[in-house]
């Protein structure tokens, strides 16, 4: 038998899903923040009773339909089943983001043995800048928790916030590679690119915040 919270928040998800609403249209509705809807919906808060009325009134379902089980739903199930479940996408995220860095650490590692084994002294030099890997292990951390943070935290501003982390990384990482491998400082004018992109996504994270 599944939790009340549980059967509650997969049945909001539901219903609203099957509206068409997202969280801040549904919430906008009922006075409630986006936040507010995506803890209903997440299992970590219950509706009072007026508001699951208001609901059931809006939906035109009894209150006894949201807080009842439905084997109708259980294409929904797996999709609920991770949203109710916060800390285990946070650490689904961690590992994704370990993945990264352990990838980060085999180029490297790679670096250092194609080093030793080189004979010729500008491949050592060449192998010993592999270390650039973890550079680039950080924009590629960035992405990573923009895009599972937006899967699984919706409403949220923290995939514009990771994404807003990525632009810069990325831009430094391209930089940092260029003046590394190809010897060249002068392209100084690419972190330029990032000031639209950022105004962009500051007008974004306001206006998620509103």
């Amino acid at each position: 038998m599944e939790k009340l919270e549980n059967i509650v928040a997969c049945n909001l998800t539901y219903l609203r899903k099957q509206a068409k609403l997202t969280q801040l249209e549904f919430g906008e509705k009922f006075n409630y923040s986006d936040k507010t809807v995506s803890k209903w919906e997440l299992g970590t808060l219950m509706p009072s009773v007026d508001v699951l009325k208001e609901i059931a009134d809006f939906y035109n379902v009894s209150v006894d339909y949201i807080l009842t089980e439905h084997k109708t739903q259980k294409e929904f199930e797996s999709e609920i089943a991770k949203v109710v479940n916060p800390k285990e996408k946070i650490i689904f995220i961690a590992l994704a983001v370990t993945i990264a860095w352990v990838i980060a650490a085999v180029i490297f590692a790679v670096g250092r043995i194609s080093k030793e084994a080189a004979q010729d002294i500008t491949k050592q030099i060449f192998y010993e800048k592999y270390w650039i890997a973890f550079l680039w292990a950080v924009p590629a951390s960035f992405i990573i928790m923009a895009y599972f943070t937006r899967r699984f935290f919706k409403g949220s501003i923290l995939p514009l916030s990771f994404l807003s982390c990525f632009i810069w990384t990325l831009l430094a990482s391209i930089y940092t590679h260029i003046t590394i491998f190809f010897n060249q400082s002068n392209y100084w004018f690419l972190f330029i690119v990032g000031v639209p992109i950022q105004a962009l996504l500051l007008l974004l994270i306001l206006r998620k915040k509103n």
